[in-house]
């Protein structure tokens, strides 16, 4: 099977579907991103307060439909972790996350 690739794109809020695609070094902020049963593949790509929509059939006693959900599940874990580390280094700087819809504070 042939997949399309993107190489090296940002992909800002918006649903993404990951089946018959290739990803390489992309970036995924705030997306929604989509996986049925396709191939697709994703290499040293990062993501940033994404939402996963999984459709995804795990036969009894297929060893790797078990492999890849366990190989979809460590990506997103790392990206969690990355995000986390982030956030610590930022709070360590002294630099100012700002929460989603700006803040909403009111200036006196």
């Amino acid at each position: 099977m042939l997949l399309t690739k993107f190489e090296g794109i940002t992909f800002q809020n918006q649903t993404v579907y990951i089946s018959g695609q290739a990803f390489v070094g992309c970036t995924f902020t705030g997306c929604t991103l989509v996986l049925r049963e396709a191939v697709y593949h994703m290499d040293k790509c990062t993501f940033e307060r994404c939402n996963w929509h999984i459709d995804r059939v795990v036969m009894w006693g297929n060893a790797d439909s078990i492999r890849e959900i366990k190989t979809l599940v460590t990506m997103i874990e790392q990206a969690l972790e990355q995000a986390i580390a982030a956030g610590a280094e930022n709070a360590a700087s002294g630099s100012a996350i700002t929460p989603p819809g700006g803040g909403g504070g009111t200036d006196a």
